[in-house]
């Protein structure tokens, strides 16, 4: 399945009359980065960036009259899309922000309720706490090194590891402990330690039949048996 981890950086935060600046998109297949990327910087043409959103991100119209208007490039970027699942950190903004833009070019506009919003699927899990990116990433332990402004890209690549760990975290092998003491083995023969028995536990076949669909959608399974 593909997903897309978007994130904008804009002139304010007015859905009207502020203006997307900078989109970051990275894709997922599988809930894994592919490494395909889309990556765009925006001019706000007339639309002045406040000094509030210049502090985040460290742009400002001087860098950016050289580029073309996220409206006039729109074509692009839904092609990037198309009818992927978009997951965004407080997608509520971002899409606004897009819509917005949609909406002013008579053209189709995203269905909030088809993304994935990870600040809400943080808040769920952690109640009372904070979830913004950066809080997230020391939670996860997630490096955060050379990131003193936000940039589009640098924050997608961000959530999507926030992301993976939200949904459950990577697989990670079983460990097993080399102490035998609670088994009382260590003054044993070994004759006596092949005799023991381990308590079985007995499963169900609807317990059965559930473990091996959860393997069938975990891609590349370190627990499936060939």
């Amino acid at each position: 399945m593909r997903k897309i981890i978007l994130d904008t950086e804009t002139t304010g935060l007015n859905f009207q009359k502020d203006r997307i600046i900078e989109i970051g998109c990275l894709e997922l297949v599988n809930d894994v980065p592919s490494g395909n990327m889309f990556h765009r910087y925006y001019s706000p043409g007339l639309i002045k960036i406040s000094d509030e959103a210049e502090k985040i991100h460290g742009l400002n119209n001087k860098i950016l009259e050289k580029y073309p208007k996220f409206d006039d490039c729109l074509d692009d970027f839904i092609a990037y899309i198309k009818d992927s699942i978009l997951i965004v950190h407080n997608a509520s903004f971002d899409i606004s922000m897009i819509n917005s833009a949609f909406s002013r070019n008579n053209l189709e506009l995203i269905d909030i309720e088809k993304c994935i919003c990870s600040l809400i699927m943080a808040k769920k899990l952690f109640p009372g706490s904070k979830v913004n990116l950066n809080a997230l990433c020391k939670r996860y332990d997630i490096s955060v090194e050379g990131r003193e402004k936000h940039d589009a890209m640098t924050d997608c690549h961000l959530l999507a590891k926030v992301y993976l760990e939200l949904i459950g975290g990577k697989q990670r092998k079983f460990k097993f402990s080399n102490k035998n003491k609670d088994l009382n083995l260590s003054n044993k023969h070994p004759s006596d330690v092949n005799n023991i028995k381990l308590k079985e536990i007995d499963l169900t076949e609807c317990e059965k039949d559930n473990h091996l669909k959860m393997l069938k959608d975990i891609p590349k399974s370190i627990w499936s048996v060939n």
